[in-house]
């Protein structure tokens, strides 16, 4: 519950400061007094988005600081733990500023986003007004309302189902971003495949353009070689007139004298040597032009050869070495090519995998919301009848929307909102012969009202958000229907904090904590003063709210009938 409430600079509240301490609160006042700014207040320490023009004028910021009780509310520790904001203890202090330069709100002495505030605000409070009344009418917002009247089983499955099908619809989109990416690459792909083809089939090798040509030369020459090498080594080692024979002799003719001179000795020696060496070139020789072979169809493949290396080198404009490079290249990105292909395989496996989920848990989920649609319709009309519509009749449609893109079920394909198949509407009779229209086709601003009013009556008595705050939901409502309407909040109360601003002396008269709004002028200032009542000064209010000024001794004989019907609800007070 709402435990105080202080406001500063928001609008024309300077400084106001609220303790409630019921479960039953009442604010009344002048049209145009402010009472709404109360309501603001509430709504924005819980979340709501606004902007700084609601900064009193001449101030820099407003601050809205509201105390809550929290109790029993698993659901909301939960959260709160979840952010590490709670502490152990059952009072929640949210302080929101709102400034011209640079906003902040504080939960718990913690600071946390607008965003977190709005999660932690929906789990404390229910706002109802004018712009909620205006929300009935459209349906988009019915399902809403059913599935929180279907209580947590509903609402863990829907969650699971928004989830899954936010997960899906990424998976969607990712596979048609993948899918158009690889067509856009298809004809590059054919294209690289075909150089891959062409390279491969060219077989190129590092220094295989050097080897070729240094064998083209030698063949190319062989002929010549071979005479000329042949000539050589004849010249080294055959004839009277060899370099061996004559290098024999000359050892020969050393030897004789050698004992005579170490000198000649050396020479000798040396002699010795040179023949060796050159023994050794005429044998490599004669073993080198023995191994040339004239072969017309090797030197036909060198030329062949070196020919298609020249002209791959050329279209490419690269070196051997580049091309190799290139084809390394290519060849990754086929392998990414086809990294694309398994990745769109798999994406498509995985979405096929959470569309069967999905599939099964959108049926479950429309069964569910079937079944708790009777029961709605069954509490909402008994709601209705005592708010003094005792011939309305209330049903929720729900159903099915074909499209041809959504997902198939039984082989029909039903159009994937983001909390699963079902579109709902509520639809009303209020009076015979029944014809059931749409909520939009009420005349009466006061029997919507009254629809809105059973509608949070019954999924109060199964959510679990502490407060319910009510801005004049008496529009357009008077008389005995003002009665009923007053039960009504009064029954809301016994199991959850209501706070109503209200126009209705009927809903002013409920055994409720009661303060007035007023807007006062001082020193030229204006400002919202909030005041709490005793039951002499309720008397007053009341009888205002009956009569105006003109307050007569019937009016107070009136007003102190009003509050009295209430006295034997009034122990819990």
């Amino acid at each position: 519950m709402l435990l105080g409430l202080i406001i500063k600079n928001l609008a024309i509240a300077k400084n106001v400061e609220i303790s409630f301490d019921g479960n039953l609160i009442v604010i009344t006042g002048e049209t145009g007094a402010g009472k709404t700014i109360i309501m603001n207040a509430i709504a924005l320490a819980c979340g709501e988005n606004t902007n700084t023009d609601i900064i009193r004028t001449g101030e820099e910021s407003a601050t809205i600081e509201a105390s809550f009780f929290i109790g029993e509310n698993q659901k909301l520790k939960s959260i709160l733990e979840g952010y590490s904001l709670y502490d152990g203890e059952d009072v929640l202090v949210i302080s929101r500023t709102i400034s011209k330069t640079k906003s902040k709100v504080i939960v718990n002495g913690h600071l946390v986003s607008l965003k977190q505030l709005g999660e932690i605000g929906r789990n404390l409070i229910d706002m109802h007004g004018q712009h909620e009344i205006q929300s009935l009418l459209d349906r988009s917002t019915h399902l809403k309302y059913l599935d929180k009247f279907g209580g947590d089983k509903i609402l863990q499955l829907k969650e699971i189902v928004i989830s899954d099908i936010a997960e899906y619809r990424k998976l969607i989109q990712t596979l048609k971003e993948l899918i158009e990416k690889d067509s856009k690459f298809r004809q590059e792909r054919e294209f690289i495949n075909y150089e891959i083809a062409e390279l491969e089939k060219a077989n190129l090798k590092d220094g295989e353009e050097e080897e070729l040509e240094a064998e083209y030369k030698l063949l190319s020459n062989a002929k010549e070689l071979i005479s000329t090498l042949e000539s050589v080594q004849e010249s080294l080692s055959s004839g009277d007139f060899s370099v061996i024979k004559g290098l024999n002799t000359s050892i020969t003719l050393l030897q004789k004298v050698s004992d005579y001179s170490n000198d000649i000795k050396s020479l000798k020696e040396r002699l010795e040597s040179n023949l060796i060496d050159i023994k050794e070139i005429s044998r490599d020789l004669a073993n080198f032009y023995g191994s040339i072979v004239v072969d017309p169809e090797r030197l036909s493949y060198l030329e062949n050869r070196l020919d298609e290396i020249s002209k791959i080198k050329l279209k490419y404009k690269k070196s051997i070495r580049e091309l190799i490079n290139y084809l390394s290249e290519l060849k990754e990105s086929v392998r990414s090519f086809n990294e694309i292909s398994e990745e769109i395989e798999e994406i498509q496996k995985k979405k096929n995998e959470l569309e069967a989920k999905i599939r099964k848990e959108v049926l479950e989920l429309s069964k569910m919301r079937f079944e708790v649609a009777k029961e709605f319709e069954r509490q909402i009309e008994n709601e209705l009848k005592d708010l003094a519509m005792e011939n309305a009749k209330f049903i929720v449609k729900i159903y099915q929307v074909e499209d041809p893109d959504g997902l198939n079920i039984n082989g029909k394909s039903y159009k994937l909102f983001y909390d699963g198949i079902d579109a709902c509407e509520f639809l009303i009779s209020p009076n015979p012969p029944h014809d059931f229209k749409p909520l939009a086709s009420i005349a009466s601003g006061g029997e919507l009202s009254r629809v809105m009013l059973a509608i949070k009556y019954v999924i109060a008595k199964v959510d679990d958000i502490p407060v319910l705050a009510f801005d004049e939901v008496d529009s357009g409502i008077g008389g005995k229907t003002g009665e009923k309407v007053a039960e009504k909040l009064f029954e809301i109360s016994k199991y959850r904090q209501v706070i109503c601003i209200t126009h209705l002396p009927q809903i002013a008269s409920l055994p409720a904590e009661h303060f007035v709004v007023e807007k006062i002028v001082k020193d030229n200032e204006t400002m919202l003063n909030v005041k709490k009542l005793n039951e002499y000064e309720r008397i007053n209010e009341i009888a205002r709210m009956i009569s105006g000024s003109n307050i007569t001794d019937t009016t107070i004989k009136q007003v102190k009938e009003l509050m009295g019907r209430w006295k034997s609800e009034n122990s819990r007070y």
